[in-house]
């Protein structure tokens, strides 16, 4: 579905803000297909440590944690990272507004 929404977006010229909330609605989607196919693995993985034993068990369930936690961190990351991306861009639209006033300002001052 993304896909569509990308698609038409680029046809008609959508405006940046649609066109980024789009993206990370389709970027949403496939971090949910890959923990999906995440979790599936792990599945597979502890089903097949169980067919070694209680130490397989326990290693594979160490290794999930250790990857989870990974994950974790890599996602508060990157929260942070859009975070500080948001506020750049507010700061340079205010900054862009600011800027307009003081010229018309200027501009009406000699007209």
């Amino acid at each position: 579905m993304p896909q569509l929404w990308a698609s038409c977006l680029s046809a008609h010229g959508g405006n940046e803000v649609l066109t980024r909330r789009v993206f990370s609605i389709a970027e949403t989607e496939m971090e949910k297909d890959r923990e999906a196919a995440r979790k599936a693995e792990d599945r597979k993985a502890l089903a097949d440590a169980k067919e070694q034993g209680k130490e397989a068990v326990a290693a594979v369930k160490a290794q999930i944690t250790q990857d989870c936690v990974a994950s974790a961190e890599a996602k508060k990351v990157e929260k942070l990272r859009v975070a500080a991306e948001q506020q750049a861009e507010k700061a340079r639209v205010a900054a862009e507004k600011k800027a307009k006033q003081a010229e018309q300002r200027v501009h009406a001052h000699y007209h």
